[in-house]
């Protein structure tokens, strides 16, 4: 292997191979107590690439993988690309029924499953067939019926691919799927150019430093284009966890010298709670992103790890790279998500696709390198969030004064009663002060006199009590009379999405039974 093999192409592979040139011999992945160089995992994305290409399969072709967190990952996502086709991960959660929406959306030719995956798709063959799926590959032992095929086997009888297809910046080399909480899940198409943007950017903006040593307990399907791509490309030691336990990552810090990890504030709650005495010195440094950070939660964590900078980031799985809030920030502009990365062009519109004023509240339309190219095979959703001004999030959102991103909450999410707008995530803001109050979920029920009603769901911090009542007067004294919630619903526990964010349209449809009874 050389460097002229990858030439100046802009290929998503060509991050690995940077590595496996520059530093062969360093760690590249350790997981469950084995490690494979740069060298190794890029030999074995070679392999891999080699032997799909022995499969038929061509630039443009899908390779689907349903996998949990686990070494494979990391050449499956470069080693698909490397042929021209485009990777898909989907989300290792799934039920048979979810995974199969995505697979009859792609059509991949291959699919790859981990054992837990391996046993929901028994009893499918036909299923699969009739999705166009040719090949199925199992991580561990394979169940007996006869569409299963051992993944290790293919590895091991392949030879490295010779050829490298050409590909350019727009060709798409992966297929990212949207949670889905607000309806079917989307193939969100990602090409070679965006992956590396997106890559570049973060690794720049995060302030990521070469070798690093980082750990990845977050899902990989949701959490591979912040953190696996940009720290591969900073030639980082991933250490891979199966699966999120608090004390497991301190644990894995210490053992592994861990410099860095991404995380959600709902993790880093229970991380917190679960700190050693003594933290240890090599981590330097946590990303966070996905929902609203609580300012008790993010002033307790700085008092916990002086030594180490907290990064916020806002972007989503269509455009990554949007703001950042570097550490001197944390603090200062809490409620934040910090400034426009480098690249990125935010305006704020209202539902005219005017500019709105200063100060004011719009729709966060967005224009970076990192924009994905599309929906996978949907026109009609592509066209309504890429637009003459830019990536429609969906988001609404205000600039402060000094030019820092506040978010408002989602457009569909904004809850209107008795024709006047309230922004859930005020209300949520004013539950969190509530010293009894842990978690907090705004809104908004049909209502017959108001046109929709705002209800607030709340967990309770541990060895606390509260009364609907104690609420009732603690929002009256801080809010406006039609932004009060007009019930309050005091719960064990809030509905999460796989990697950690509030699921708004469960909470609502938990209310709404509830109500029914």
């Amino acid at each position: 292997m050389s460097t002229h093999e990858y030439g100046s192409e802009p290929r998503l592979d060509a991050i690995l191979a940077r590595a496996a040139i520059s530093e062969p011999g360093r760690a590249a992945v350790i997981f469950q107590g084995k490690a494979w160089s740069y060298a190794e995992v890029h030999d074995r994305a070679r392999r891999l690439a080699g032997a799909l290409a022995g499969l038929g399969i061509r630039k443009g072709d899908r390779v689907a993988f349903w996998i949990g967190n686990r070494a494979e990952f990391v050449e499956i996502i470069f080693g698909v690309p490397m042929l021209g086709a485009m990777a898909s991960p989907l989300d290792h959660w799934w039920t048979w029924k979810d995974a199969y929406v995505a697979l009859e959306q792609i059509r991949p030719k291959v699919l790859i499953v981990g054992p837990s995956q391996a046993a929901a798709v028994v009893g499918h063959g036909d299923a699969l067939q009739a999705a166009g799926i040719e090949h199925v590959f199992c991580l561990d032992e394979c169940p007996p019926e006869k569409i299963f095929r051992s993944y290790a086997e293919l590895l091991a009888s392949a030879s490295k691919l010779r050829n490298l297809t050409p590909v350019a910046a727009s060709d798409p080399a992966v297929v990212f799927f949207t949670s889905g909480s607000t309806g079917r899940s989307k193939g969100a198409v990602h090409t070679h150019g965006s992956l590396l943007a997106a890559a570049s950017t973060a690794a720049l903006e995060f302030e990521l430093q070469d070798g690093e040593r980082t750990l990845h307990f977050l899902p990989l399907f949701s959490s591979c284009m912040e953190h696996l791509l940009p720290l591969t490309l900073r030639r980082a030691t991933h250490v891979i966890m199966p699966h999120f336990d608090a004390a497991a990552v301190w644990e894995a810090i210490e053992t592994f010298q861990i410099t860095h990890f991404d995380a959600v504030p709902t993790t880093l709650r229970r991380i917190l709670d679960a700190a050693p005495a003594k933290i240890p010195s090599s981590l330097r440094s946590i990303t966070y992103a996905s929902e609203r950070m609580p300012e008790p939660l993010i002033a307790a964590l700085i008092e916990r790890m002086p030594e180490v900078g907290f990064v916020q980031f806002y972007g989503m799985m269509e455009q990554l790279c949007l703001t950042v809030c570097n550490p001197a920030d944390q603090l200062r502009k809490i409620g934040t998500v910090g400034r426009p990365m480098m690249g990125a062009q935010i305006c704020l519109l209202n539902p005219e696709g005017e500019p709105v004023g200063p100060g004011e509240s719009g729709e966060i339309v967005a224009r970076s390198l990192t924009v994905f190219a599309g929906y996978w095979q949907d026109e009609a959703a592509t066209k309504q969030i890429l637009t003459v001004n830019g990536m429609r999030t969906g988001d609404l959102g205000r600039f402060d004064e000094d030019g820092f991103l506040v978010l408002d909450g989602r457009v569909k999410e904004m809850i209107k009663t008795g024709g006047l707008t309230v922004i859930p995530n005020e209300v949520e803001g004013i539950l969190l002060g509530h010293p009894a109050v842990k978690e907090a979920a705004v809104i908004g029920v049909p209502d017959e006199r108001w046109g929709e009603a705002v209800h607030a769901v709340v967990t309770l911090a541990p060895g606390t009590a509260l009364l609907e009542a104690d609420l009732k007067q603690f929002c009256q004294d801080r809010l406006t009379g039609y932004k009060r919630p007009k019930a309050f619903h005091i719960v064990a526990d809030l509905p999460r999405t796989g990697i950690g964010k509030i699921a708004r349209r469960l909470v609502r449809e938990r209310v709404m039974a509830s109500m029914s009874k």
